[in-house]
């Protein structure tokens, strides 16, 4: 682990602020926060045919719970993580947490001016998130369980932005701050989760085997939370919008396939991993 740690600590020696980086007087008021097969609404029937104008504003919404999810995930790391002052833990490791705290307090301050330019501030953007908070705060970077669901949630949005920066056909294009503002994100994030899963496995040999399957076992429930808190849309935020019956809507949005396989397609991957190292339960086909 100490030659992967030492790898991210290099690359993250030369902080860059994202306020510095962004110019947020590039947003075009034109284009959407992110591209139409990513829009939660708009994959039902009933809203395929949405004007422009509501697809940018309904990007927005769904663009500002990315940004709402970010600021809780980061959040409840940052307070985790440094929470016991970093006693006797080796400096290699505390070097590398502390560069991530930094670069998550950044992005959390990048994400508040989105969801302000947005207009939504204030609006409950997430999705019930009591059960994983309180979890999360009975939880310390020395439990293989910790970073288990630091990797889980940098790896779920990381994910869905991968998926919002790939090239789009001309005409298109999204708006560039919102664009720059994910790929900002996405550049630390990489080397965020990479720091994740080498923790969690540094830690994962000191698990007995009955607190690795009770952690597995409880995996996929866990999952399925985070997945409605973070990736689908609250009544409050359709309301915002001006949806009539904003909960029956929040509903349908739970209930659409294609809504369903962008989630589970954004989880694969930390899933896979989760399954490999025995912290979940493989799902049986049927």
């Amino acid at each position: 682990m100490s030659a992967t740690l030492a790898r991210l600590r290099r690359r993250a020696a030369h902080y860059r602020d994202p306020l510095a980086e962004l110019d947020f007087g590039c947003a075009d008021p034109a284009r959407p926060w992110l591209p139409s097969e990513l829009l939660s609404v708009a994959m039902l029937p009933q809203y395929a045919g949405m004007s422009e104008a509501d697809r940018i504003r309904l990007s927005r919404v769904d663009f500002a719970r990315l940004c709402a999810a970010g600021i809780w995930l980061e959040g409840l790391l940052m307070s985790r993580a440094t929470a016991r002052g970093f006693v006797g833990v080796p400096a290699e490791e505390a070097c590398v947490v502390l560069q991530e705290v930094r670069e998550e307090a950044g992005h959390g301050l990048m994400f508040l001016e989105m969801i302000e330019r947005a207009g939504l501030s204030g609006v409950a953007l997430l999705g019930p998130t009591r059960l994983l908070t309180w979890i999360a705060r009975r939880l310390g970077p020395e439990d293989a369980e910790f970073w288990a669901m630091v990797y889980i949630g940098e790896s779920v949005t990381n994910n869905f932005v991968a998926r919002a920066l790939r090239p789009t056909a001309p005409g298109a294009a999204i708006c560039p701050l919102a664009r720059r503002v994910m790929a900002l994100h996405h550049r630390d994030e990489a080397r965020h989760i990479a720091a994740a899963r080498a923790l969690l496995e540094a830690r994962i040999a000191r698990m007995g085997w009955l607190r690795r399957r009770t952690f597995a076992a409880l995996l996929h429930f866990l999952l399925r939370r985070f997945l409605e808190a973070t990736l689908y849309p609250t009544a409050a935020s359709l309301e915002a919008l001006g949806i009539p019956d904003a909960a029956r809507v929040a509903r349908s949005v739970r209930a659409s396939p294609g809504r369903r396989d962008l989630a589970q397609a954004c989880a694969g991957p930390a899933l896979t991993f989760m399954v490999r190292t025995g912290l979940a339960i493989p799902r049986t086909r049927r």
